[in-house]
């Protein structure tokens, strides 16, 4: 066909326009679209036929979205002299795009500058890690909680004191004997138990500390004062003392009406030790997920020893009233004097803002118990005595009984709200209305009557102080 050059001649151009084609076809020019983007040197390099080429293909669209990076490159072409771009007038107003332009041939370059992840994008949590830091530091472990859980066993928040009014009702357990007798049979006796205390206010104080190894103490006070009931009959003239005193003395037969008191107060301290054991349910081992990135619901137990003393008083006054004059009032003071260890529990069950609190204490106590009967006198200054004043004291063993459930919200980082209800037991006490010895004898009066049994309950609404 030819001589050998002009073979080779025909078969380079033939792979040049191979390549030609190969490399003009629309997927690659897609692609490449931003990489090849002619700049203005290009353009005045080009040839004014490849323009009119242009010209003829139809109208350009406007460039896609760019990143930051393609504003960069094609900064010198949207920045041309306006000479230059007269010099290649645009057809953009004479012509309008058709729907003959396939998506392959405008195809928006692809930006590998992406960021995979950013600032909107929610990452999982990382584990839950409680610690307890004092000055930038972890000084210790809590041995409670076994962890630096400060919010919950108590390393941040290791000393307390709380203070609750008390509303408490008492019984009337004494022995029921009679008092006062109606000859004429149309009022029922009046008896010991005839007189009930009504509510008494009250106190409670206590304070404490929790050390970080699970040890602490506490001390607390608990006072009811001014329990007091009277109880008063009338039936002239047929009302009467019971007994050979009532008959032996001038004034206490026939009697228009009788009054009858009873007044009471109490009082106790206390210091305990106690450890303390909190489970935490949850935190940062829990298997599930809420759990570790949210307040866990913790459980405290504490057991705890130590010593109470309990005080409580006791006055019974009978004062008749009759159209005779009579001697004075027949009254009666006594005193327990409770003192022993105490050992007992607490538990505490907090979640959010609430909690839950108890305690349970048990006392086994010497008593020492002390009776007084004022004298038995005339009205009329005392200038003769049916009875003088006697005295008796006596020991034994009592027991006090403290059990305590309470509700507390939290209000703020500090202070918490508690309200909840009380009972209190004490037995082996000398109750005054047990005194009452309407015998008329040298020796009546001068023996004492013990384990008396008194029997309180009621509310409590307080604060609670943590720092």
């Amino acid at each position: 066909m030819g001589t050998p050059r002009l073979k080779g001649f025909w078969a380079g151009l033939c792979i040049v326009a191979f390549c030609h084609l190969a490399f003009c076809h629309p997927v690659f020019s897609a692609q490449n679209n931003e990489r090849n983007k002619p700049t203005l040197a290009k353009e005045n390099a080009t040839d004014h036929s490849l323009q009119d080429e242009s010209r003829e293909a139809g109208p350009t669209l406007p460039n896609p979205v760019k990143s930051k990076s393609s504003k960069k490159k094609t900064a010198s072409y949207a920045e041309a002299p306006r000479d230059v771009a007269q010099e290649f007038p645009s057809n953009r107003t004479d012509s309008q795009p058709t729907d003959k332009l396939t998506a392959d041939s405008e195809a928006p370059p692809f930006v590998d500058e992406i960021p995979l992840v950013t600032e909107n994008i929610l990452l999982a949590p990382e584990p839950y890690t409680p610690s307890c830091r004092r000055k930038n530091t972890c000084r210790q472990q809590c041995r409670q909680c076994r962890q630096c859980n400060c919010s919950h066993c108590g390393c941040a928040h290791d000393s307390y004191l709380l203070i609750d009014f008390l509303f408490f009702k008492r019984d009337n357990t004494t022995n029921g004997a009679t008092i006062t007798q109606d000859t004429g049979g149309t009022l029922p006796a009046l008896t010991t138990r005839s007189t009930n205390p009504g509510t008494a206010p009250g106190i409670r104080l206590f304070g404490g500390r929790l050390r970080k190894s699970g040890i602490g103490w506490e001390f607390g006070y608990t006072g009811v004062f001014g329990m007091f009931g009277e109880r008063s009959i009338q039936a002239p003239p047929t009302l009467q003392i019971p007994g050979d005193l009532g008959n032996g003395v001038t004034g206490w037969t026939n009697l228009d009406a009788v009054r009858s008191t009873y007044t009471s107060s109490l009082n106790m301290c206390e210091v305990n030790l106690f450890t303390s054991e909190t489970t935490v349910k949850g935190g940062p081992h829990s298997p599930f997920p809420w759990h570790r990135v949210h307040d866990p619901f913790t459980h405290e137990f504490q057991w705890l020893g130590g010593l109470r003393w309990a005080g409580f008083h006791d006055i019974a006054s009978l004062q008749p009233n009759g159209s005779i004059s009579g001697p004075g009032a027949y009254t009666i003071t006594t005193s327990s004097q409770m003192f022993g260890p105490q050992f007992g529990f607490k538990t505490k069950r907090r979640w959010h803002k609430w909690a839950l609190e108890g305690w349970a204490k048990a006392t086994l106590a010497g008593t020492f118990l002390d009776s007084d009967s004022a004298p038995i006198t005339t009205a009329s200054g005392g200038a003769f005595q049916y009875r003088p004043q006697t005295s008796a004291r006596d020991v034994g063993v009592g027991f006090v009984g403290d059990v305590n459930y309470s509700l507390v919200r939290r209000l703020n980082h500090r202070w918490s709200l508690r309200a909840g209800y009380n009972l209190i037991w004490l037995s082996g006490v000398a109750l005054a209305p047990n005194q009452f010895d309407f015998t008329f004898t040298t020796a009546s009066g001068s023996q004492l009557v013990d384990g008396g049994s008194v029997f309180l309950h009621g509310a409590n609404l307080g604060l609670e102080a943590c720092w």
